[in-house]
């Protein structure tokens, strides 16, 4: 008997795997996979963000890197890398020149615009704040919560002092900028970037909802589930019931429903599709046999083209590769002597992820 009252709490566990299991089966994961043949572009006419994002479920410092290289080889701006191999690959600072003006990024998409103006365009985080309320007001689902964002916007717009602040800077993008320089406000605009990025996946039919969102939405329910199993541990002694195993119960509950929501943000058939098309670019990328890249013309224009994917795809080291001793001259990349090979260049650019992140995840406080 007292075995059974030390057990019985662990039968929610079990009860709840066999929920999330079914829950799993019938919602989450991708079940139709495609067979991965070689692809010589890449799917869907996706950019390197929305590649990266596909293949990973998530928006990484790897796609903001990406994207970095993208625009410049499409002539936006130029790379400096400042720093040399003087300092540490994640020390190493990269300086943007603005080349082409505002009035041409109108023809970019969301997430390739959101990334120039976190470059380019002096952040003012009040701007950002009211922009994000009338996004948030348009959305409410009720009048009265609708009035309450209305009041908070009213407040900035009737201070003369907020409203001078929000007003300060204008929209104006300065003509420099060092990746560095962005470690006080490149954080704000991650979530528009990944917003961007994950809205037009959505609105093309290869997502459901969005991924990133529905992990979180998991692992808060798995951490609130478990924590009130833990607290109803301290009421439940008086009834034989153990304390510990309420505390255990609850924590195998969490991590239970944690997990298994992990793999539910699943994609469409759509999106599995491209999803088999992108592995199979990956793949192309990514090998080096010469019969796969003799295929094509092994030119600089080439090598930079996908340059931005292979670094979206983790597999730039694979591509420079393929590309032997060619010769590349880019009018994007500023950086020590006249040419570059492939394996130079990439080396050259290698630290720029790594520095992406550390700005990304930076805070508002002192550097």
């Amino acid at each position: 008997m007292l075995f059974l009252q030390s057990a019985w709490p662990f039968l929610i566990p079990v009860v709840v795997a066999f929920y999330m299991f079914w829950l799993a089966w019938t919602r989450g994961g991708d079940r139709e996979e495609d067979s991965t043949t070689v692809q010589y572009e890449p799917p869907e006419k996706f950019s390197p963000a929305e590649c990266g994002a596909l293949l990973d479920n998530a928006m990484s410092p790897c796609g903001i890197s990406a994207t970095i290289v993208d625009l410049s080889v499409r002539g936006y701006f130029t790379i400096e890398k400042n720093g040399g191999g003087e300092l540490p690959v994640h020390q190493q600072d990269y300086v943007f020149q603005l080349i082409k003006p505002q009035s041409d990024w109108k023809n970019l998409k969301p997430h390739e615009r959101a990334v120039l103006s976190a470059i380019f365009v002096p952040t003012n985080p009040l701007r950002m704040l009211n922009e994000a309320i009338s996004q948030l007001q348009k959305v409410a689902g009720n009048s009265a919560l609708a009035s309450a964002f209305a009041g908070v916007q009213a407040m900035t717009t009737n201070n003369p002092v907020l409203k001078a602040v929000e007003e300060a800077g204008g929209d104006a993008p300065r003509p420099t900028a060092a990746l560095s320089e962005s470690q006080n406000h490149f954080y704000l605009h991650k979530t528009q970037i990944g917003d961007s990025v994950f809205d037009v996946m959505i609105a093309g039919g290869y997502y459901a909802r969005r991924p990133d969102r529905m992990r979180l939405f998991y692992v808060a329910q798995g951490i609130v589930i478990g924590v009130l199993l833990a607290v109803v541990g301290s009421v439940m002694p008086a009834n034989g019931t153990p304390w510990f195993a309420w505390i255990l119960s609850g924590a195998l509950t969490g991590l239970i429903v944690s997990g298994f929501g992990w793999f539910m943000p699943a994609r469409t058939v759509s999106g599995v599709h491209a999803l088999a098309k992108l592995r199979g670019f990956q793949d192309f990328l990514g090998k080096v046999e010469k019969d796969r890249i003799a295929r094509l013309e092994q030119t600089p224009e080439l090598f930079e083209k996908y340059l931005p994917y292979a670094m979206a795809l983790g597999v730039e080291g694979k591509w420079a590769q393929a590309f032997g001793r060619i010769t590349v001259q880019p009018k994007w990349h500023r950086g020590p002597g006249g040419d570059f090979f492939p394996m130079e260049l990439v080396e050259g650019l290698s630290g720029m992820p790594n520095q992406t992140g550390h700005v990304m995840a930076r805070t508002a406080g002192p550097a």
